[in-house]
This record gives structure tokens, sequence and C-alpha cells, in this order.
């Protein structure tokens, strides 16, 4: 299953953890999904949802 918003298509981002010697790991910041009901297009529907999206479309 994708990490991905099914209503704003929200995905991983890619980035550096940086230690205290300035060595860069690579590392992905994920999105905060969960599952719930939400209105999409007048119907309420399940789906994995970014937390944004679940308080603008909530049911």
């Amino acid at each position: 299953m994708a990490r991905k918003c099914e209503i704003c298509g929200k995905a991983p981002q890619y980035g550096h953890n940086v230690s205290h010697s300035k060595v860069r790991t690579n590392r992905r910041f994920l999105p905060n999904l969960q599952t719930g009901l939400v209105n999409i297009k007048g119907k309420t529907v399940k789906a994995r949802v970014c937390t944004r999206c679940l308080r603008t479309h909530s049911a």
C-alpha cells in the first residue's frame, strides 16, 4: 500500500539526518496517514488520508 493521501496526494519527502559531526545520511519524512470516514463529493467513504485532510473533510 502506498504511503500517499488519497485526497491531496501528499507522499513521503526525502532529506538528511545530520549528525553532530555533520555527516549526512538519507531519511524519509512520512505523512501522518490515518484511516477515516471522509466526505468526497457528498458521499461518505472510508479512505486513508493525512490528518489535515481528515480534519477538513471529516464526516
